[in-house]
Parts: C-alpha cells; structure tokens; sequence
C-alpha cells in the first residue's frame, strides 16, 4: 500500500504554491517594455515628420524655381518668334526692294545709261541727267541692301544665342524635374515611415491595454487570494487520541501554525494538475505535529516533496506532511494527535517556508479542510 502511495505521490511537480506576484512583475514589465516601444517609434515619427516637412518645403521650392523657368522659357519663346516674324518681314521687305532695284535697273538701260560704258548716246541730255540720277538711286538701294544684310545677321546671332539660352533652361527644367522626382520618391519614403510607426505604436498601445487588463485581473485575483486565504492558529494535542480516523472527519487540526496559500483541486501555476494536498505557509522552525494517532510508514526525503513524513492512521486513511526542515519522526514510530513530526523549511522547493500536507484514503487524495475543524 505504501510503495503504491509513494509511487501516487513521485509524479506530482512540485512549483511554488502562487507566484501570481510574479505574473503582476512580468505584466508590468511587458507594459514598460511597450511603453518604451512607444517612446522609441515617437521620436522616430517627429524625426520623420521633420524630415517631412523638409522634404515638403523643398519641393515647393523647386515647383517655384519650375514655375519660373516655365515663365522665362515661355517669355523667350514669345521672343524669338517675334524675332522670326521680324526676320521674314525683313525678308520680304528685301526682295521687294530688290525687285523694284530691277525694275530702276532695266529702266535705266532703256534710257540709255550703262555704270560701266557710260552715257551711248552724248546728245541726250535729258538722258544723262536721268542716268545720274538713276546711278544714285541705286547705290542708295545697294546701300539698303546691306543694311538689311547685316540685320539678318544680327538676327541669326540673336536667335542663336535664343536657342542656346531656351536649351539651357530645357536642361535646368530636367535637372530640377529629376530633383523633384526624388524629393517626391522621399516623400513617399518618409510618409510611409511615419504611417510604420503608427501602426508600431497602436500595435503597442493595444499590447499595453491588454496587459493593463491582465494586470488589473492579476491583482483582482490576488485580493481575492488574499481573501481567500485561511489562517490556522490552533494545533492538534491529545483530546482526539485513540479514536478511529474514519470518525474525526470535521473534528481535527492543521499539522502547523500559518496561512492556507495553496488548496485542494486548485490547479497549480504553470501546469494542468491540481493540487492534490494544501500548503501551509508558516514560519521557518515552525513545529509540525501529527493531526491524529498511528504510525510513521516513510520518513526520508522524496523528490518534489523534501523531506516527508506519512503516517498511517489505519483502514487505508494516511496524512502526509512534506517540505519540512527536519525530520524528528522515524520509521515505525507509534504516534498520538499532537506529536511532534519535524519542523517546517522549504526541502522541496517551495517559494517560502511552509508545509505540504494530504489526507489520503487507500491512495486517493482527500480534501483535508474537509477534515479539519479551523475554528476550534
């Protein structure tokens, strides 16, 4: 029966009987850690916005500088086509001045007056006279001639050096298009960051909402704990020695002085089994004292309990007593309610000095505070 109930009792782990004060520590520190996220992407948003602004500012300003090199071009454009226009009437003015140069030409031969011969026939006065003029005329009209010439030239130069100025402008609008287009494609770049760091930050303030729940959930819990928890402030003695186990069920003590922090079928921390006992928070030295009368059938360290004490209290009933500092009770032991089994410690790992007690009957745990009477 014994090696069965020791076999019962290995499997259980043995965890702390609450760390919830770890849960509301680890909460609280997820909270900071995202609220440090939060600060983080902030300041990575006003850089960003900065950078926006200056992007934003620059582009305006090369949309100015477009603005008036679209102007100035458009500006010289109205230039060199009131240029052309003035050249073609130049032109035409030429050759109407040249053909009406031919026209005094031909008239001149037909009064008789050649620049190269001289006058043919010397007794026409009238035609000498005529032909001087004539010859006048149109050295006048030569002269016109290259006047004009020489503004066509002047023109060519001028369109020229018009075409050599729109060609530049053409190159500075290029430039000043491909430094918009970046500053576009960074503008882009910069309000997709900042939209990053806002989906970050809401992803965060979300996280920190739900863990502000769990916190206040965590705490809630903890209240209710505390609530919860029962304090032992009488130990077992003699007045129930000799009497058989199965009719003390509501009538016995707590093995030591303390604040019940763990109960029976509460799940434990970290893990799907329940407890199969309680624990007995206590202070270190505390006694631990058997709850009824019987005898000591294990008294040595086992894993995930420390050192354990079981009792044997007859008819299949044992009480078992673990995490203790010292054993006093031996193997064989004949016991009575109220003797003194060890003292309490923290043998098996616990997260504070108490002790972990059971009631089982033929291997199966029992609820001890079924057993127990805490307000005697």
């Amino acid at each position: 029966m014994l090696a069965g109930l020791l076999l019962t009792c290995a499997h259980v782990t043995n965890v702390a009987a609450d760390n919830i004060q770890d849960k509301i520590k680890n909460t609280d520190q997820k909270i900071l850690k995202e609220q440090k996220k939060i600060k983080e992407e902030q300041t990575k948003q006003r850089k960003a916005k900065q950078e926006l602004i200056k992007t934003k500012k620059e582009i305006n300003n090369l949309d100015q500088n477009l603005n008036r090199l679209s102007k100035r071009e458009r500006s010289l454009l109205g230039e060199l086509k009131a240029l052309e226009k003035k050249e073609r009437v130049l032109k035409s003015s030429i050759e109407e001045e040249k053909i009406r140069l031919s026209q005094l030409i031909k008239r001149t031969y037909i009064l008789g007056y050649s620049p190269e011969a001289g006058p043919a026939i010397d007794t026409l006065s009238d035609s000498k006279v005529s032909a001087f003029y004539l010859k006048k005329i149109a050295m006048k009209r030569s002269e016109i001639i290259k006047n004009f010439n020489s503004k066509i030239t002047e023109i060519d130069r001028l369109q020229e050096k018009k075409l050599g100025i729109r060609k530049e402008l053409k190159k500075i609008k290029k430039d000043t298009s491909k430094q918009k287009n970046v500053a576009e494609r960074e503008k882009l770049k910069t309000s997709s960051e900042i939209d990053g760091t806002k989906t970050r930050i809401k992803r965060s303030e979300k996280k920190i909402s739900e863990n502000k729940k769990r916190l206040t959930q965590l705490f809630a819990e903890l209240e209710k704990r505390k609530k919860d928890r029962i304090k032992n402030n009488n130990l077992p003695d003699r007045s129930l020695s000799g009497k058989p186990f199965n009719t003390l069920k509501g009538k016995l003590r707590l093995p030591a002085l303390g604040t019940i922090t763990s109960k029976f079928g509460q799940k434990r921390v970290g893990s799907e089994l329940p407890w199969e006992g309680i624990f007995i928070s206590s202070n270190q030295g505390n006694s631990v004292k058997s709850i009824a009368g019987g005898s000591v059938v294990y008294s040595d360290w086992l894993r995930g309990f420390g050192n354990l004490i079981i009792v044997d209290h007859g008819k299949g009933y044992y009480s078992l007593y673990g995490n203790n500092e010292t054993i006093w009770a031996r193997e064989g032991d004949q016991l009575d309610a109220g003797d003194q089994l060890g003292t309490v410690g923290n043998s098996g790992g616990h997260k504070g000095p108490g002790v972990y007690f059971e009631v089982r009957h033929n291997s199966k745990p029992l609820n001890p505070m079924e057993w127990v009477n805490i307000d005697n």
